[in-house]
């Protein structure tokens, strides 16, 4: 189980973009993929079969620095340049998105633990031995979902006091 710091960046419901914002002075998102792609076994339990979907991965950066994996599943009909409400986005945070939008409505988090030397460590070419915390959590917009995950990387601040008592 985390601790409780950890905890707290796990669970909060604010924007983790305005969070991470303002732990550094340099905040940038580096694209890794955005393409119609199927989903994960885990990712159709939770989003259904009958939506196409746009898969949207991208490190979120701190003086150049990833500190969080994010991974995003987005109807494809919301992609769609010219009437898209996603079409758009490019290098932008999709948070910026959803936090400053009322109609975007997050569900509960689901939170993860991965285990050192995982498929995704090693995609992201991640040095060490260190457990990953993440979570997702599913975004209803109008008749659609979209799925947002996070993974919070060994730099991120969310494990800057880990091992600490206070």
């Amino acid at each position: 189980m985390p601790d409780f710091h950890l905890k707290n960046w796990l669970l909060d419901t604010g924007s983790l973009t305005e969070r991470l914002q303002a732990h550094c002075r340099d905040f940038r998102v580096r694209v890794l993929g955005q393409q119609p792609a199927p989903l994960l076994d885990n990712e159709q339990e939770l989003m259904g079969h009958d939506t196409p979907y746009v898969v949207r991965e991208v490190l979120l950066c701190a003086e150049q620095t990833p500190w969080v994996f994010a991974r995003s599943l987005l109807p494809s009909a919301l992609c769609e340049t010219g009437g898209g409400e996603l079409s758009a986005l490019g290098d932008k945070p999709l948070g910026r998105l959803l936090f400053n939008d009322p109609r975007f409505i997050r569900q509960p988090f689901q939170l993860t633990c991965i285990q050192p030397r995982n498929k995704l460590q090693q995609q992201l070419r991640l040095a060490g031995s260190q457990t990953l915390w993440g979570r997702r959590s599913v975004f209803l917009f109008q008749q659609w979902r979209l799925m947002v995950a996070e993974v919070f990387l060994p730099q991120c601040p969310a494990y800057k006091l880990m091992g600490r008592t206070i």
